[in-house]
């Protein structure tokens, strides 16, 4: 009897609204939830039975509802501020991707509160492993496939300072040093001011560059010529043995060349450049009208060839003399040495000459000439000795503070081959932006390119998902950059608790990608996506609930009056 059905109907309804119900109380439990999405439940209508016979889709009667799906809102929720710097909300599409480190199972989430475990790992609340992408320390970009963000045993390796730039005034008003005065770095009766910088060796031990001036009087000119003298740790500067390569930068030029060589053995010249970081850039090596030639025989030997085609050979020494005697009878001295060369302020650079350049070994003092306003307007760059290989001790002096800025005389010293040396340069200070006026004595500016060693102090974020470090050092890094996951179809993810989802048939595989491509959202860092639900609608589909619920328990109260008023018929 069809009464009957209708007891059922009215169960369905019950059934289903009680289900939509614990959907919509759901929703308003999770209102603060992070990175929650609300669900909507939808309903359709059960197999409906036919009247009668009738195949014209008329005299048919439905037998209820039922809940046809619960899917959820992508909505974006909005993003509030933290003060976390592991804090990071999805701006768009995408999920974190989170691994279980005790089964390997792949989870996923729009709740970005994360922190670091105490290996740090950047981990969610439930220990999960925020995945993403290493960085390139050269590159500065992502590389390789998704891995685990770990930030453990991380340290910025300590980098030898290598450039030191200075901005000094000096004061004008100081008075000239006593005729005779020696400069003593350690007795400030002997200079007039000195600068001090902290720079850094290779292993991060910190070191001290002092800079100290004297006020050496005037030119024919009438401008103020100071001495400028660079010590480290209140010794010289040595460069090559004894391994702190610095150098004094000198004023503006072009092109500086030697007026003319000493000899026919070698030439070189300054290429274009400032004298600010003056760079002996050519080396070459001219006609040699030596009578004998010297050439390596291999594992240190040495091969002597006079031009009448007569050799001998020997074997190479580091310094001293030795006697070889050649094929025709006659013996041959050899002398080992070295030739200083003086006077270039600035980094030396091997290049397409015959001859490479090695290292400066020794800076002396260096004269400052300033003009009328205070101006820098000369700069005569110090004594320096440089090392060729297998050559005389031959002193050549280079003046760079001349009007043509042009060395009266360079070269190889005759009779001796091309030699290489360290091609470790010499870089250091420049003190272009130096000045001059009446006044205290001050240090302006004075950067270094070096630091010690540092450990990982904290991390931060950007909207590239990037993750900086930054070291007690000062230094700062990227390190990782966040990766995430998106779906063919996202509203089917199994949810699995903790705000967690996970991969279904229907959901299809999930593509890894770097926030702002292929889709992706961006990363706000120090902010947590809230939940989307929305009260005043929830609150709407309660009551909507509340009346369809009331409703089909009318249906299933009318049925059973109208079944006692049956059972009365007996009566």
């Amino acid at each position: 009897m069809g009464i009957y059905n209708a007891l059922f109907s009215g169960a369905s309804g019950l059934t289903s609204f009680g289900e939509a119900v614990r959907v919509v109380g759901d929703n308003i439990a999770n209102v603060n939830t992070i990175g929650f999405k609300s669900q909507n439940v939808t309903f359709t209508d059960t197999l409906s039975q036919i009247i009668g016979v009738s195949n014209t889709g008329s005299n048919q009667v439905g037998n209820g509802v039922k809940i046809g799906s619960i899917t959820r809102d992508q909505m974006q929720g909005s993003i509030q501020t933290t003060a976390s710097a592991t804090d990071m909300a999805i701006n768009g599409n995408g999920l974190f991707a989170l691994r279980d480190a005790a089964t390997n199972q792949m989870n996923y989430s729009r709740a970005g509160n994360f922190q670091l475990d105490k290996s740090f790992n950047l981990i969610d609340t439930g220990g999960n492993i925020v995945q993403g992408y290493k960085i390139d320390t050269l590159t500065g970009k992502a590389v390789g496939s998704a891995t685990d963000l770990s930030f453990g045993n991380l340290a910025a390796q300590a980098k030898a300072t290598t450039n030191v730039q200075s901005s000094l005034t000096l004061d004008s008003t100081t008075p000239v040093l006593p005729s005779g005065t020696v400069f003593d770095p350690n007795n400030p009766a002997t200079f007039s001011f000195k600068s001090d910088t902290t720079i850094y060796d290779a292993l991060g031990a910190t070191h001290v560059v002092t800079q100290s001036f004297t006020r050496a009087g005037q030119d024919a000119a009438g401008n103020m010529v100071w001495d400028f003298h660079l010590s480290v740790d209140g010794g010289d500067l040595i460069g090559g043995t004894a391994g702190t390569p610095m150098e004094v930068g000198a004023p503006t030029a072009s092109v500086v060349t030697p007026a003319s060589p000493d000899n026919t053995s070698g030439a070189f010249a300054a290429g274009n450049g400032t004298i600010a970081n003056a760079v002996v850039s050519n080396f070459q090596q001219a006609a040699v009208g030596a009578t004998y030639s010297v050439s390596s025989n291999g594992a240190g030997g040495i091969t002597v060839t006079s031009s009448s085609g007569a050799t001998g050979t020997g074997v190479f020494a580091a310094a001293g003399t030795q006697a070889v005697t050649m094929s025709d009878g006659t013996i041959m001295t050899l002398t080992y040495g070295a030739v200083d060369v003086a006077g270039v302020g600035g980094s030396t650079a091997a290049s397409t000459g015959g001859v490479a350049a090695p290292f400066i070994s020794t800076l002396g003092t260096q004269t400052l000439v300033f003009g009328t306003a205070g101006e820098l307007v000369q700069e005569n760059a110090p004594a320096a000795t440089y090392n060729w290989l297998g050559a005389a001790a031959t002193t050549v002096d280079i003046d760079f503070g001349n009007a043509a800025g042009q060395a009266p005389s360079a070269g190889l010293p005759a009779g001796y081959a091309v030699a290489t040396a360290d091609a470790q340069g010499i870089t250091g200070t420049g003190i272009n932006g130096t000045v001059q006026m009446a006044g205290s004595f001050a240090t302006r500016q004075a950067t270094v390119d070096g630091y010690a060693a540092g450990f990982l102090d904290n991390l931060t974020a950007d909207s590239s998902g990037t993750i900086f470090g930054t070291f007690t050092n000062g230094q700062r890094r990227a390190l990782f950059q966040v990766a995430l996951a998106k779906f063919p179809n996202d509203g089917v993810l199994n949810h699995v608790g903790g705000n967690l989802l996970r991969e279904t048939i229907q959901s299809g595989a999930p593509v890894l990608e770097r926030p702002g491509n292929g889709g992706m959202g961006t990363i706000t860092p120090y902010g947590l996506e809230q939940s989307n639900v929305d009260l005043a609608a929830e609150f709407v589909k309660l009551i909507v609930v509340q009346r369809g619920y009331e409703a089909n328990s009318k249906t299933i109260l009318t049925t059973d009056q109208m079944l006692s008023s049956l059972m009365q018929l007996k009566r």
